[in-house]
């Protein structure tokens, strides 16, 4: 008789090409740790488990490590796993859970010359986590964001820094006539609940340069530093954002700043991410 486990979004990403961590590796695409559980035992991964306490866990898993979650030893349905790492076995079936989601999909186009944006980050932003797909060799991406997330109003966020850094670095950079002509600027789209965003071009700007300038305000909103939906005290922030700089970092003002943070008195919201 066949056993069956669910496991939730087999992951495709090859575990060699990750880079090493403490616990197994570490996952730059999705920022996440995966942990490897093939050469530990039944006890271990029961612990690792339990401690997480039914949030969602990455991680390589063998043959063997299937099996013991098919004779009932573990439990493992919110598992994420390399799908590349899986041996075949006759006596071991698996399934996609069902997740009811919202797919957001588009193309960033670079408005001075039209041409298609590779390898730029795609951000859904919420106050507790963040989604994240990098846009393929045309400029194109898709999010599949689950409905539990989608709130009235919602932040896209297109994050330029890695390519702006390259850009940078390019010791062949023909430095442009215009200030920043080659440097995307970093872009927040709003969309509301009932939005259809299907396949949607999204011109993205040069980066601008800005002028500073001091303003006064009597009794200025606060902000505000949230770590994984926690929030915290800017000391703490800092020091945690010090310590961990693979962490994904943001901060957002404005009308960004309210839809994230749920809160319209605010004047900066920082986000910091472990996962």
């Amino acid at each position: 008789m066949k056993k069956q486990i669910t496991i939730h979004n087999p992951c495709p990403e090859n575990w060699e090409n990750m880079q090493d961590f403490p616990s197994g590796k570490f996952c730059e695409k999705c920022s996440k740790c995966v942990v490897d559980f093939t050469e530990k035992t039944d006890t271990q991964i029961n612990e690792i488990l339990q401690t997480a306490n039914s949030k969602e866990i990455c991680g390589r898993i063998s043959k063997r490590s299937l099996a013991l979650a098919a004779t009932g030893i573990i439990l493992i349905t919110n598992l994420t796993f390399v799908q590349a790492q899986i041996q075949n076995n006759s006596e071991i079936a698996t399934e996609q859970k069902a997740t009811v989601i919202t797919k957001v999909s588009g193309k960033l186009i670079f408005k001075k010359t039209n041409k298609e944006i590779s390898n730029a980050e795609v951000f859904f932003i919420c106050k507790s986590r963040y989604i994240k797909t990098i846009t393929d060799e045309n400029g194109n991406f898709i999010l599949e964001i689950p409905n539990k997330l989608i709130k009235r109003k919602n932040v896209l966020y297109f994050n330029f820094d890695k390519l702006n850094n390259e850009t940078y670095k390019n010791p062949n950079r023909e430095v442009p006539n215009t200030i920043n002509g080659d440097i995307y600027e970093n872009t927040s789209i709003i969309f509301s609940k009932n939005e259809q965003i299907n396949e949607k071009e999204f011109q993205i700007d040069s980066q601008l340069s800005y002028i500073g300038g001091i303003v006064i305000v009597k009794n200025p909103p606060p902000d505000y530093y949230y770590f994984d939906g926690k929030n915290i005290s800017k000391e703490k922030f800092e020091r945690i954002k010090k310590e961990n700089p693979q962490y994904y970092y943001f901060s957002f003002e404005g009308e960004e700043a309210d839809i994230i943070s749920q809160d319209n008195f605010i004047d900066t919201l920082y986000l910091l991410y472990s996962k």
